[in-house]
């Protein structure tokens, strides 16, 4: 707990990413992943091959963007720049040990952007409908853009919507339904995957497609899916991840999550 509020006090971050619990929830990630490693391997694994995989199949390899860059549980900082000669890592946080390889290194650079542009409308929105509204203006948009050799988008568009889920749950005072989180993740998650195809390069993704919630016998007791359209796409794998077991996220649940990876030239 006190190395946890260490980091929230040093960690360089936005008044709204740390107003809205991004901050906190980056934290929380690094030490879940330190709980959980062990049973993370197998994800980690297909990950960082994947990764291998598709790198040594370009042309040429002088920059790499990791879109969700996060603590790069999935591609480790050695990984990239064993591979790359730039590396350019994308996130609305970045931990406090990316500031400091940053600053020792000149070829790892951070960019700070929130990918949905959604942040600064939060405390707007009043109503599901402002939800939506929001969703299918930012559609319209080109909320980033970037060019390299290859541009890894890294577990990260189911995540995109969770926090104006969270605001306009508070905001309504009830849960949404699982098929309005569904619809809601899945606007966002198609509205990231467009701006990706107008980035210029290899894109690699892996996606979350399903969370899945088991009690204590393993039965199944709830399902989030998130229908993207990936046409145009090569899928490449899929897998599960034990992303929170029993007692870590819940005494009543585990957490899994099924894990699809694309390609794209």
């Amino acid at each position: 707990m006190l190395l946890e509020s260490f980091e929230f006090l040093l960690t360089p971050t936005s008044p709204i990413a740390r107003k809205y619990g991004f901050l906190y929830s980056s934290i929380s990630l690094k030490h879940r992943y330190e709980r959980c490693k062990k049973k993370w391997l197998p994800h980690l694994k297909n990950c960082q091959d994947l990764f291998t995989e598709t790198a040594n199949s370009l042309p040429q390899r002088k920059s790499v963007v990791v879109l969700g860059s996060a603590h790069l549980h999935e591609i480790p900082i050695h990984l990239l720049l064993q591979y790359f000669e730039k590396i350019t890592l994308v996130d609305v946080v970045h931990p406090l040990k990316h500031h400091w390889i940053s600053k020792r290194n000149p070829r790892v650079k951070l960019i700070t952007q929130d990918l949905t542009e959604a942040l600064q409308h939060l405390e707007k929105l009043q109503s599901l409908e402002d939800l939506h509204d929001l969703g299918k203006d930012l559609a319209g948009k080109e909320l980033f853009k970037f060019e390299a050799d290859l541009i890894v988008s890294a577990n990260l568009m189911s995540q995109l919507a969770l926090l104006p889920i969270d605001a306009i749950e508070k905001k309504l005072k009830r849960d949404l339904t699982v098929d309005e989180k569904d619809q809601i993740c899945t606007d966002f998650a198609q509205t990231h995957l467009k701006n990706l195809d107008g980035c210029k390069g290899k894109k690699l993704i892996y996606a979350d497609r399903e969370v899945i919630y088991k009690d204590r016998d393993g039965k199944e007791i709830y399902k989030g899916h998130y229908p993207v359209d990936f046409k145009g796409y090569k899928k490449l794998k899929e897998w599960f991840w034990e992303l929170a077991p029993m007692g870590e996220a819940s005494k009543e649940y585990a957490i899994e999550m099924k894990i699809e990876a694309f390609s794209k030239d």
